[in-house]
């Protein structure tokens, strides 16, 4: 350690010898404490540890006695007498904190008040201290997860009776047979198909399909199948959407304050991970790339510069306010807990409490990964990418010849300010722009326009020159490459520290950049000296001698096909997680991963041809009484289908979903027009997560996650009845059941069937399907309800009608408007919204909600017409009936005025039209009115308020509601 300065370490000696004479002067207590409660203990531990810990132990804890004085014990704090039990007045150590005695403490500054009177109730109260457990009488136990893994025999079965499919089904009968179980019958030939499909392609059957596998009576028609669903190009992006969760992928990065959100280049990374499982690219090249994949020479050195996007796996996290110490703390916890379910970021203010991870060893990988820098990169073959490279360069040396001649301008001109006489030759403009640009600051172009009124013709004219080669480049760009969010070594990589608490302020012993003590070999540990230490650290996780890697990476496959895990905590192998249910069955799988080249095609094979994997999900009673939560495999679990299973599932079924191409950027999947591709294209915006996404079980994108939670909402049924995604495809699949004009409800239903199950209807189920669309199609709705219509239009003052009605055709932000642009480029702020809106530029453009009448009858108008602002010339507001004529006019500029009607009489299909008109101009125009409509007897009600929303889709006949019951079914929400 750095020796202390003089001035201190006589500062030191001064306390040391008066603590000590203080002390000693002390009143003589008792060596046994008081015995401590329960809210005494939970007193200390939240108030009066943490100050000790902050404030003394670095001088006065295990390392370091001055003084003699040890507080990090009570052992210590009574060799030294420094409190007197119950007698806070009387104990050195509050005097000492009180800086009311000889000595001082701490030297530098005072407790905060709270803190020191915490301290004295402390006292007061006998001073408990919680009791330490003797370390040498604790019995040491191993953590099972860091056993090596061994490859265990195939158990020899008591029966020979049972068919079994491969080794699985060894291990799993074993343990059933010691509870005298056995596995349930395989099922179906259509089940076994639909959940093989779902759970490697993530998309259902078609009725061919279905009708091809039970036609083959091979003795490997089941295989066949297997082998052409692992090489489809689908495949991909069913796996990669597990790992995606892992991954906490999203296409923005949270809240971060006024700076763009998004991340342009995310999917890149997604597009890497799906065409590494199409690849089948070995588990621990997978690895190794997503930490390191610009360290490798055939990376560094090759063309091919793709690998860079799984960098990604580090750079899509959240971006905490920019707070560089989360994001780091991010980035190694989805490390440790994604490839060896290793909760190491619970180390970060403590050694882990639970798990054998000591702070030193967390913040080795933090000075890992604050070695590093992120980087955007080209990743596009090299005929997009050089071109586009050269471009880049020319662009940049032209860019800044702008900027420094810019600058430099700046700078004379700031000279010639600080000269009185000299800044006369200023322009108000220059002085102005100068006076509101800070030194550092780049101006924009209102401001450089400023300033050039005082730039000299010829400096003007170069400023011309240097703009017009840069628009001249920019003229000539090449074809845009793609781009990955890659990391680079930064210039300088060294080692870290320990952040003592978790604050950077308190630094502590050092922290050199090396692997986990738990999962590295006995002995010296290396130390990482090769850049940033971000290989090194990706071949310490992919080694096979890691015990951790391959056993989580195949129970998170295990659990992708069952549903759970055989460890059901599948991120967290440490002391708090579940052990195993099948030990011998994970290290069997987990050594053969790695025999196997670390094939995750070859892992899915084995798993799927199993006969534990085939079989039926019937159940009994007794086996739900001695198995409820199915530990023990006797069957295999129903499992719902998630969001991106469900949605393409609606697409398929509707013939509305795009299987030609398999990666691409994100799209919006849940606003209409609604994109037709897969749901892993989707947008993933990570600060406003969708409802939808929350809705169905979606993973948080905040943090890596294991498995999603499952839930049954009434939200999730509301989806299906009321969202326009679920009502469209209702529709859409109710005509593509529609074959020819002239067939009968029997063929429609049959060719539903067909569609959405792969399969025919049973007479049961026809029947019931003929009856409900016979008194579907019979009904009718005879309640009576008001329509309200939005659009603009224009009053003739001589018809004293509206002489044209536009209906608004974009309903955006709570309100609607001309379309996406906004204020629009010829309208203005045209829009509409729950409680007033804004009229166009003139009345030709006057805003208009229109009431339908359903009835024949009287009615009543209530309502209150504001215009807030002192500024602009009012608006004016009519009410118009397409008989009627004008019966309602009124002005408002700052005011609100009460628009009130006693008694109208209409008849069905009349309208009333509520119109408000900008008065000179629309400047300051925004406008409240939000009138109701009510019938004399009061029992009928139509607000403008209450009943404003997006416009409705239309109503669903007889057979598209039948579309609608018959998607909301187990059969099509369900895998089994």
């Amino acid at each position: 350690m750095p020796s202390r300065p003089r001035s201190l370490s006589i500062l030191t000696l001064a306390a040391s010898t008066a603590w000590l004479s203080f002390a000693a002067a002390s009143t003589q207590q008792q060596d046994l404490t008081i015995p401590a409660t329960p809210e005494q203990i939970a007193f200390f531990e939240a108030k009066i540890r943490p100050v000790l810990a902050e404030n003394c132990f670095s001088c006065h804890g295990p390392k370091m006695q001055m003084a003699d004085l040890r507080l990090d014990n009570f052992a210590g704090i009574q060799k030294a007498k420094a409190i007197v039990l119950g007698k806070p007045d009387e104990s050195p150590l509050i005097k000492a904190v009180r800086h009311t005695g000889p000595i001082k403490m701490p030297m530098d500054r005072k407790l905060k008040t709270e803190e020191i009177a915490n301290l004295e109730s402390w006292v007061k109260m006998g001073a408990p201290w919680p009791a330490e457990k003797k370390k040498e009488t604790e019995p040491k136990v191993t953590l099972w997860s860091l056993a090596p893994v061994e490859k265990p025999s195939i158990p020899k079965l008591a029966s020979n009776s049972i068919s079994i499919k491969n080794p699985i089904d060894a291990f799993v009968l074993q343990k059933l047979q010691s509870e005298k179980l056995t596995l349930a019958p395989e099922a179906d030939r259509r089940t076994l198909l639909r959940r093989l499909s779902y759970d490697l392609i993530g998309l259902p059957p078609n009725l061919a399909e279905v009708n091809a596998f039970i036609a083959d009576k091979s003795p490997n028609a089941y295989e066949k199948v297997v082998d052409r669903l692992l090489s489809s190009p689908h495949y991909g992006e069913r796996q990669a959407r597990m790992w995606l969760d892992v991954a906490r992928y999203a296409d923005t990065k949270g809240y971060v304050f006024e700076e763009d959100r998004n991340y342009p280049n995310a999917y890149t990374y997604r597009d890497w991970v799906i065409q590494a499982f199409n690849r089948d690219l070995p588990y621990d090249q997978f690895v190794i790339q997503q930490l390191a994949a610009d360290r490798l020479p055939e990376v560094q050195n090759g063309d091919d510069k793709r690998p860079l996007a799984a960098l990604g796996f580090l750079t899509v996290g959240r971006r905490f306010l920019n707070n560089s110490h989360d994001i780091i703390d991010d980035r190694i916890d989805v490390t440790t807990r994604g490839f060896m379910g290793f909760t190491v970021s619970c180390a970060r203010c403590h050694d882990h409490k639970f798990d054998p991870v000591p702070t030193q060893d967390y913040y080795s990988l933090y000075a890992v990964f604050a070695s590093s820098l992120e980087k955007t990169v080209p990743i596009s073959e090299r005929t997009v990418r050089e071109p586009w490279e050269q471009y880049s360069q020319r662009l940049q040396q032209a860019e800044k010849a702008l900027r420094d001649h810019v600058t430099g301008q700046i700078k004379e001109l700031r000279e010639l300010n600080k000269i009185a006489e000299k800044a006369k030759t200023l322009t108000a403009e220059t002085r102005a722009a100068l006076q509101a640009l800070r030194e550092d600051q780049y101006p924009n172009q209102e401001r450089l326009k400023q300033l050039t009124t005082s730039f000299s013709k010829e400096e003007v004219e170069k400023l011309k020159d240097l703009q017009a080669a840069i628009d001249q480049i920019q003229k000539n760009a090449p074809p845009l490459p793609e781009f990955a969010m890659a990391m680079a070594d930064s210039g300088k990589p060294g080692d870290g520290v320990i952040f003592r608490r978790g604050n950077p302020g308190l630094r502590g012993d050092p922290a050199p950049r090396r692997f986990l003590s738990a999962v590295s070999p006995p002995g010296e540990r290396t130390h990482w000296t090769e850049g940033s230490g971000r290989l090194q650290l990706a071949k310490a996780i992919a080694a096979k001698e890691n015990p951790l890697t391959a056993r989580v990476m195949v129970n998170r496959v295990w659990q992708q096909h069952f549903g759970a895990g055989l460890v059901r905590t599948s991120s967290d192998f440490g002391f708090q997680g579940d052990k195993p249910t099948h030990p011998e069955l994970l290290d069997f799988l987990a050594a053969s991963f790695v025999e196997n080249g670390w094939s995750i095609k070859k892992l899915h094979r084995a798993i799927v041809t199993s006969a534990t994997y085939r079989q039926s999900s019937s159940t009994s009673k007794t086996l739900l009484e001695k198995d409820p939560d199915n530990r023990l495999l006797a069957r295999m679990d129903r499992k719902r289908l998630d969001l991106e299973q469900m949605r393409d599932s609606l697409l398929l079924a509707s013939g509305r979903l795009d299987l030609d191409k398999v990666g691409g950027k994100s799209a919006d999947i849940w606003a209409a027009p609604f994109n037709q591709r897969r749901s892993i294209y989707g947008f993933v915006e990570r600060q406003n997560l969708p409802g939808v996404f929350k809705t169905f079980d979606f993973a948080s994108p905040d943090t890596t996650s294991s498995k999603r939670f499952q839930t049954t909402v009434p939200q999730q049924a509301l989806f299906f009845l009321n969202s326009p995604f679920a009502v469209e495809h209702a529709r859409f699949t109710s005509e593509r059941a529609e074959i020819t004009s002239a067939q009968d409800e029997g063929q429609r239903v049959r060719r539903l069937y067909q569609l959405l199950f792969a399969r025919l209807p049973s007479a049961a189920e026809a029947a019931l399907a003929k009856d409900y669309l016979r008194i579907a199609s019979s009904s009718t709705n005879d309640i009576p309800k008001g329509s309200w219509q939005y659009g603009y239009g224009e009053y003739d003052a001589v018809t004293k009608r509206v002489k044209k009605f536009v209906p608004f055709q974009h309903f955006a932000d709570g309100g609607y408007r001309v379309g996406p642009m906004f204020p629009h480029p010829q309208l203005g702020y045209l829009t509409l919204n729950q409680t007033g809106g804004h009229p166009g530029r003139d009345s030709t453009h006057s805003v208009i909600r229109r009431w339908t009448s359903p009835m024949d009858g009287s009615v009543q108008v209530q309502g209150s017409l504001t215009h807030p602002s002192a500024q602009g010339d009012g608006v004016q507001a009519r009410i118009i009936g397409n008989l009627l004529g004008l019966v309602g006019e009124w002005n408002a500029h700052n005011r609100t005025v009460k628009t009130d009607l006693p008694t109208l009489s209409v008849s069905k299909g009349d309208y009333l039209d509520f119109v408000v008109e900008p008065g000179g101009n629309d400047g300051f125009d925004s406008f409240s009115w939000s009138p109701t409509v009510i019938t004399l007897d009061g029992k009928l009600t139509w607000s403008a308020s209450s009943n404003f929303g997006p416009p409705p889709p239309a109503p669903l006949g007889a057979f598209p509601l039948y579309v609608q019951a018959l998607l909301m079914t187990n059969e099509f929400l369900f895998v089994d």
